[in-house]
């Protein structure tokens, strides 16, 4: 959530979020009880537990359980701990996405590439998860690489579709075999606003704006589909 800016004046503006709520450690009922009241049903993307898809812990005071077994998609009892209370934090919100970001580093290898494959068939199975799962790759994955992956394991692949290869002159999406896509703007290397012409290559896609000024990109985006400018 940008600073300053009530969960009620969020949802007059804008009609998704991405929830990093559950993704550092557990909270208190009363705290996803809030956003079940406040944000409208299929409104909310929430970040799984990074238990189950980091081995590196973000800062905070109050952790999932995690050790040397935790993170990278692997199968542990110890991870399997937190997978409980988001599928309940799920279902609370009415979240239209769980979402499972990969860590950087995660690189595309055959032994990650297995994890995966394990990983979305035994432990977050669409039916363990109860919504639509959206997978995030690290910085390693090649686009076309990583849809196609995500298709062999029913999941939603995250691209950010302002990224282009250094030279790189063709539609990196043109042709894409999916169902559906999640485009989440990132903004690694920019800073301030997205111009409008850029805003405007994104006019015909749904997208989740990551960038520095999230906020005011998101509705300078809205204003653009309905025809209001700046």
């Amino acid at each position: 959530m940008p600073a300053r800016v009530e969960r009620e004046r969020y949802f007059r503006e804008l009609t998704y979020l991405e929830l990093s709520l559950l993704h550092a450690g557990p909270v208190k009922p009363g705290v996803i009880a809030k956003w079940a009241e406040v944000a409208p049903p299929g409104s909310l993307g929430l970040v799984a537990p990074f238990s189950l898809t980091h081995r590196k812990a973000p800062a905070g005071t109050k952790l999932w359980p995690h050790d040397a077994s935790t993170g990278d998609f692997r199968i542990s009892d110890i991870s399997r701990a937190a997978l409980t209370p988001f599928r309940e934090a799920v279902d609370q919100v009415s979240a239209r996405y769980a979402v499972f970001r990969s860590a950087e580093s995660f690189s595309p290898s055959a032994g990650n590439r297995d994890q995966l494959r394990r990983f979305f068939a035994e432990v977050a199975s669409a039916e363990a998860i109860g919504a639509q799962r959206v997978w995030v790759p690290g910085g390693l994955w090649e686009p076309r690489a990583a849809v196609t992956f995500a298709n062999e394991l029913g999941v939603i692949a995250a691209l950010d579709p302002l990224v282009r290869a250094p030279g790189e002159t063709i539609d990196p999406y043109e042709g894409l075999e999916a169902d559906s896509l999640y485009f989440r703007i990132e903004g690694a290397g920019r800073s301030g606003t997205i111009r409008n012409e850029r805003l405007d290559d994104l006019a015909a896609l749904i997208v989740v704006f990551a960038s520095p000024e999230r906020w005011q990109d998101a509705r300078n985006f809205r204003k653009l589909l309905a025809g209001e400018g700046e």
